[in-house]
């Protein structure tokens, strides 16, 4: 007997000596040597924001770089093999969100972990968007189109710009009036040279393809009107404070869409004004205040879409405020969804949304809960399946 149970411990701890060299494996250590511009403040804290929990999952301050020359800073980290990282560089914000030498928008810096082999990066910064001026550059939109330049108003500074697009009738036919869709992040819509990481929705050319192109008619014609983000984004998009971001000024944004905006759009625009027509939506933070505007004002949004929406922020409070503001009585369409490559929290949450909607509002019909398989936290994955909500919405069957 104690012969047999030595051997079988023998074999036990050999077991996990074989297996101790491949738990190392899956992991690589990355080290970022970074130079900032000269014109950097002496005091200033550099931080690495991306698209993983070690770097905050962009929240514009994920991890500090240490600082280890006159201008030079170091990030080291171990990451999973096999993680495909995109991230950019701030000093804390967004606001402060390193741009090109020309003051451009920058293309998000990607890095790919491979086996474990360590990776050495030598990085420089051009410049930060406090400290520039962006040359302009040409727009690159399709369609008809209306830039507002600093749009003001009495709930909410600073001013903003707002891009309205037009349906390819728009010019044609003084007549016709229109459903219009009020979209977050007006800047990531349309351009690349104002996007995100320089990656657009690409708004425009979906709603030109299923209006008028290869998918013709599964789209009715409608205006898009995109709000452009602040520096105030965090808490202008969300309804709650949270207790590791703050915010919380989201109701305050959503009464300068319905209070201001609106009424200045339907002034200026042949719209058809009425609930049945008008549609709110976005994604991420975009996504939750979305799903809060049309809640919170069922009178005038007739359907919300919330792409990849921030459930997780403050604890999934905005579950129990919708069921607790009669969601089962909203006369009205709500798309949600996620990609399956947005984290294990974002998951959760919004499935957790769509389970207790089910359960506790079980007459609301209006809910369209979809999962997309590989789909990232991005812009690209958002444009891939734009069509799908906007059809919800917009379809003439209603129907993605």
């Amino acid at each position: 007997m104690r012969k047999s149970y030595v051997n079988r411990l023998f074999a036990a701890l050999l077991l996990i000596c074989l297996l101790l060299p491949f738990t190392g494996a899956l992991a690589a250590n990355c080290i970022l040597v970074v130079s900032v511009p000269a014109t950097t403040p002496d005091d200033a804290k550099i931080w690495i924001t991306g698209n993983h929990d070690l770097l905050g999952n962009w929240n514009g301050k994920g991890a500090q770089l240490k600082e280890i020359g006159p201008n030079l800073f170091e990030f080291a980290a171990d990451l999973p093999a096999g993680s495909e990282i995109e991230y950019k560089f701030t000093r804390g914000s967004f606001a402060t969100v390193e741009k090109t030498a020309q003051g451009h928008e920058k293309i998000n810096r990607k890095l790919r972990i491979s086996g474990s082999a360590n990776h050495y990066e030598r990085i420089t910064v051009e410049a930060w968007a406090d400290q520039t001026v962006a040359t302009p550059a040409a727009p690159q939109i399709n369609g008809w189109y209306s830039l507002l330049r600093s749009v003001k108003s009495e709930n909410l500074e600073p001013a903003r710009d707002v891009i309205v697009w037009l349906p390819p009738s728009y010019p044609r036919n003084r007549t016709l009036r229109y459903p219009v869709i009020y979209m977050h992040d007006g800047q990531n819509l349309f351009d690349a040279n104002t996007a995100f990481g320089g990656n657009e929705w690409g708004v425009d050319e979906v709603m030109l393809d299923y209006i008028a192109g290869a998918h013709c008619g599964q789209l009715n014609e409608a205006i898009v009107v995109g709000v452009y983000n602040t520096s105030e984004r965090m808490s202008e998009y969300t309804p709650f404070p949270d207790p590791k971001h703050s915010g919380g000024n989201g109701d305050n944004y959503v009464r300068f869409i319905v209070d201001e905006l609106k009424p200045m759009i339907d002034e200026q625009f042949r719209t058809r004004p009425d609930r049945q027509n008008t549609f709110i939506g976005g994604s991420s933070l975009g996504g939750l205040i979305s799903l809060y505007a049309g809640i919170a004002h069922p009178q005038t949004f007739g359907g919300i879409i919330a792409m990849s929406p921030s459930i997780w922020w403050a604890n999934g409070a905005i579950v129990d405020w919708l069921l607790e503001h009669d969601i089962a009585g909203y006369q009205g369409k709500i798309w949600v969804d996620m990609g399956t490559r947005e984290g294990e929290e974002a998951i959760e949450f919004t499935r957790k949304l769509a389970g207790d909607i089910g359960k506790n509002a079980p007459a609301f019909k209006g809910l369209r809960y979809r999962e997309f398989s590989g789909a990232t936290h991005s812009e690209k994955s958002w444009r891939l399946r734009l069509h799908l909500p906007l059809r919800f919405l917009l379809g003439p069957a209603g129907r993605p």
